[in-house]
This record gives C-alpha cells, sequence and structure tokens, in this order.
C-alpha cells in the first residue's frame, strides 16, 4: 500500500479569508487603542508583535483579487463593487484614524480597499490584447496613481497581485519575487538595508501568509462562500468604525 504523505492543504477559501479578518481585526484593535487602552498590561515587546500580526491580512486580500479575476464572471461587476466599498470603507478609515472627518485625508489617502481595485485594474490590462509596451505604461500610471493618492500598501500592493495572477501556475517563482517586493517595501518606505532586521516581525508575518497561501490553501470553496465573500466587504468598515467607537468611549 503507497504511502501518499501527509496533505497540508487544509485550509480552503473562506478559512483562510477569515484567518486573515481575524490577525487583522487584533492588529487594527491595538493598533488605534494602544494610547487609549494602555495596552491592557501587555508588555511592549509582546504588544508590538500583536500590533503587526494586521500584517498577515494585506498579501491574502492580494492574492485573492488574482483569484476573483480568474473566477469572476464579470470583472467590471466586480471593480464596481470594490470602488463602492472603497468608497464606504474611506469614511470609517478617516474617522478611525483621525477621529474626526479630515476632508483633505478622505480624498487625499485612500484606504487598502482601493489599491485592491487598483490591483484588479492592473490585470484587466495585463490581459487586454494590446502592446506589451502600453500595457506596462499604462500599469506604471496604475502604480503611480496608488502612490500619488498615498494609498495603503502604494505600488506594492498592485505588484504583489500582478505576481500572483501571472505565476499562479509556478508557486517557487511566486514565493521569491513576493518575498523580494516585501524586501524592497521594507528598505525603501523604511530607509536602508538595516531596516528589514528592525522590521523582522513585519517580515515573519508577512512569510507567513505566503506559506499559507502556498503550502495549506487547497483551491476549495467554503460551505458559505457568497456569504464569506459580503461578510468581508462589510467587516472592513464595521470594524474601523467599531474600533472608533471605543477610542469615543475610552476618551
Amino acid at each position: 500500500m503507497k504511502n501518499k504523505g501527509l496533505n497540508l492543504r487544509i485550509i480552503n477559501r473562506d478559512m483562510l479569508k477569515y484567518i486573515a479578518i481575524l490577525f487583522m481585526f487584533i492588529g487594527h484593535f491595538l493598533l488605534y487603542t494602544i494610547k487609549e487602552l494602555r495596552l491592557l498590561g501587555i508588555p511592549g515587546n509582546i504588544a508590538n508583535v500583536l500590533v503587526q500580526l494586521e500584517f498577515m491580512a494585506p498579501p491574502i486580500f492580494f492574492f485573492f483579487i488574482a483569484e476573483g479575476f480568474r473566477y469572476t464572471s464579470s470583472k467590471k461587476k466586480y471593480a464596481i463593487r470594490l470602488l463602492v466599498f472603497a468608497v464606504i470603507t474611506q469614511v470609517a478609515y478617516v474617522l478611525c484614524d483621525t477621529m474626526t472627518f479630515d476632508v483633505v485625508k478622505f480624498f487625499t489617502e485612500w484606504n487598502v480597499i482601493m489599491s485592491l481595485l487598483l490591483g484588479l485594474v492592473v490585470l484587466i490590462i495585463w490581459e487586454w490584447e494590446k502592446p506589451l509596451l502600453l500595457r506596462l505604461i499604462l500599469i506604471a500610471i496604475c502604480c503611480g496613481v496608488s502612490y500619488g493618492l498615498k494609498m495603503e500598501w502604494a505600488i506594492t500592493s498592485q505588484l504583489i497581485i500582478l505576481v500572483f495572477h501571472v505565476y499562479r501556475e509556478n508557486p517557487v517563482v511566486r514565493f521569491a519575487l513576493y518575498e523580494l517586493i516585501m524586501l524592497g517595501y521594507i528598505v525603501i518606505t523604511l530607509g536602508g538595508l538595516n531596516a528589514i532586521l528592525i522590521q523582522w516581525e513585519f517580515l515573519v508575518i508577512t512569510l507567513i501568509a505566503i506559506i499559507l497561501i502556498t503550502f495549506f490553501y487547497n483551491g476549495e470553496k467554503g460551505k458559505h462562500p457568497k456569504f464569506s465573500k459580503y461578510f468581508f466587504y462589510v467587516f472592513y468598515p464595521a470594524h474601523l468604525i467599531l474600533i472608533y467607537i471605543v477610542r469615543l468611549i475610552a476618551g
């Protein structure tokens, strides 16, 4: 009798989304309430790691944009849905971050869902039957727009989403390029190679995300795929509003 070996691919689509949402909530809650709640007595080094758990979520969201692009029946409806929820989330994002409605920030510093939308646009451009040079120029413009509007994960999100799409069938190359982009993100945003040592928690947590995607995700839907899809769209702005309310109460 043959030994088929250990099957590690035990995480379906819904489970992976809920893992991302859980860690995102823990990280965001501690990040925004760190002052008001005085970390609930949690030691600073442990609190720092818990805050950085939020970095587990974005790579998984990027991955599902690439997956959604592949499986959606209407890319136009997909894009419109992302746009609508990006605008809704922007209200919650600004309130949570500034504790007021900063009109300037509302229009000039956009949340990660808008970055996901631009990532989807990048994939649409990539698959457009036009000369490669033109497509690359348009993709560069999209990255420039994300940077100019100070989107969360500007440029990085678009590049990772593109890598997830192009190298979907080559997980080794996908893994390597993902790590290179993450290293570049750290070096460029924080300045210098020494930032890699300083931000080791970030690199470990984002590494765990790609490991889950590469080795544990089985590509299967969960039992309630439609519910989980819309649950994320609702949960993202809702959890920011919840944090905003907690901060108001905590004073």
